[in-house]
């Protein structure tokens, strides 16, 4: 049977290589196909165990650090690459849990959370684990949030490309003629060498303020940008479509800023990787997952509007 915290061990030791070769091996060692692994591997990043570049096709792992959770000074959360079993944590006094699965069925790395009095326990967990400790995580990660940069313009996908355009209204991909100076700005989707997708930004220049003239032989042109899919999903979307919702847990005061709730994100409209590790952070779990939606607990009222605003999306706080 898999484990995956042996597999989080192992890469542990690696600390870094070719995403090919780790995927091939993840899906020998658990037996499934190379998309489900795929979206494995997008949980261990989500959960701070590896960055992966699946541009450059290299991953490295993150070193362990052992943080506090936002609205619970007394809890904190080994994260990182972990180089050994979750018996030797449950040794130190720590509390292990599992995750559940993802929809791939491939199990996810166990939670190793510390509960503590004093600081010294706080430390001496810490120097035993070979982690550093640090400020609360999810708090620092957030406060960095910023609105999406599409960054400097590239050259546009080459005009025998099939494109296909995304629909802000059902969120999902249709055909597009291939681009040109009359295409529509927007998100673009399209497949590079036969089997990789990729995804275009075309920005239609910022209007010029009322009665400022344009230099007569210049004209303002629209710019193509690669993006990463879900930053490029946030940006064409209206604030309000496919609805980013917060609910204060029962026993919560939702007029408080640090109140803890549920962050709720529509599944056509993920969090990119950013904003999904904030929420991931508050708890050190990964995100529950349904037909139509995903469901991050524990998260502060704060770090969901900070999430929403670095999106400019709307925060519904019911």
């Amino acid at each position: 049977m898999f484990d995956p915290d042996l597999f989080v061990a192992w890469i542990a030791d690696q600390r870094t290589g070719s995403l090919s070769a780790l995927v091939r091996d993840a899906a020998w060692a658990s037996g499934a196909d190379r998309p489900a692994v795929n979206r494995w591997l997008g949980r261990l990043q989500a959960l701070g165990v590896a960055d992966i570049d699946w541009r450059t096709g290299q991953w490295c792992t993150k070193p362990c650090v052992v943080t506090g959770l936002p609205g619970d000074p007394q809890t904190a959360v080994l994260l990182g690459a972990r180089p050994v079993g979750p018996g030797f944590y449950r040794e130190l006094g720590a509390v292990v849990a599992h995750q559940q699965p993802e929809d791939s069925q491939i199990p996810l790395p166990t939670t190793v959370w510390l509960q503590y009095e004093e600081q010294s326990r706080l430390y001496d967990f810490a120097a035993a684990v070979g982690a550093e400790v640090t400020a609360c995580a999810a708090q620092a990660l957030t406060t960095s949030l910023a609105p999406f940069d599409p960054g400097p313009p590239t050259a546009p996908p080459a005009r025998d490309t099939p494109l296909e355009l995304l629909d802000p209204v059902t969120g999902r991909f249709r055909p597009a003629a291939p681009a040109s100076r009359r295409s529509l700005p927007g998100l673009y989707r399209y497949t590079l060498y036969g089997r990789l997708h990729r995804y275009a930004l075309l920005r239609q220049p910022p209007r010029q303020a009322s009665g400022h003239r344009p230099h007569p032989t210049l004209s303002p042109e629209r710019t193509w940008h690669s993006v990463d899919l879900r930053e490029g999903i946030h940006h064409v979307l209206p604030p309000g479509a496919f609805r980013l919702r917060w609910k204060a847990d029962r026993a919560a005061d939702p007029t408080r800023r640090g109140a803890l709730g549920c962050l709720t994100t529509d599944l056509k409209a993920p969090l990119p990787l950013a904003q999904e590790r904030a929420a991931v952070l508050c708890t050190g779990l990964v995100g529950v997952r349904t037909a139509d939606a995903e469901r991050y607990d524990g998260v502060p009222l704060y770090i969901a509007d900070r999430i929403a605003h670095s999106l400019r999306r709307r925060l519904e706080i019911t």
